[in-house]
């Protein structure tokens, strides 16, 4: 009796089992395609609406040039008042400030160039020093550090600019006109003693010649 009643039970536990296998091996096909499908679906949804915005280059060198205006030069010396560059810098009447870094976006030239040296007024006795002089094509100005301070020392007259592209990673921007600050101007009369510099006086011409990470536009 008892053997009789233990052989169904058995076959039915076995194709129970057979058909629970069967419904996760079903289950485990359908969850593994729409788990490859997926991502096929996301990556062409992106590759369809994706966007870039124009990249800023990473500067890696070159310098600014800037020819001081031949009647400043000459007004300066009359009165006494000598500017000379603090190293790496040089020159005097043609000034070159070496390019330390800085982000610029290559076709529109808009961005901010960072320099090392930096330029020392003098006048009996009295000094003058800007350093860390950074030129910003945005802001059209030229700050530099004077003491503790940042300062507008220029601003940029960029209506004449000429673009030149050099060999593949450098580009040339000159015909920059330098106009001196109200800042600038004050700074220096009231501790130089003088009263010879004024706002919007032309100073100079510039030419920046940059040099660019490779891989950027």
């Amino acid at each position: 009796m008892l053997r009789s009643l233990t052989r169904p039970s058995a076959m039915g536990v076995i194709v129970a089992v057979g058909l629970v296998v069967a419904g996760c091996s079903s289950s485990s096909s359908n969850t593994s395609s729409s788990i490859t499908a997926a991502p096929n679906s996301t990556n062409s949804s992106t590759s369809a609406t994706a966007t870039y915005a124009p990249a800023q280059a990473t500067i890696i060198g070159k310098s600014t040039d800037v020819v001081v205006n031949p009647a400043v030069s000459a007004h300066l010396e009359r009165t006494g008042v000598t500017v000379a560059a603090i190293a790496p810098a040089t020159g005097k009447k043609k000034l070159l400030l070496p390019i330390s870094g800085g982000q610029l976006v290559i076709a529109t030239l808009v961005g901010t160039v960072d320099h090392i040296g930096g330029l020392i007024f003098s006048h009996s006795g009295n000094n003058v020093t800007f350093t860390n002089f950074v030129i910003n094509t945005n802001t059209k100005q030229v700050t530099a550090t004077i003491g503790e301070q940042s300062i507008p020392v220029f601003d940029l007259n960029l209506a004449s600019l000429k673009r030149a592209s050099g060999p593949y990673g450098t580009v040339t921007a000159s015909n920059i006109k330098l106009a001196v600050t109200s800042q600038a101007a004050t700074a220096l009369d009231s501790s130089l003693g003088v009263r010879i510099f004024k706002a919007g006086m032309h100073f100079g011409i510039a030419m920046l010649t940059v040099a660019y990470a490779r891989g950027h536009r």
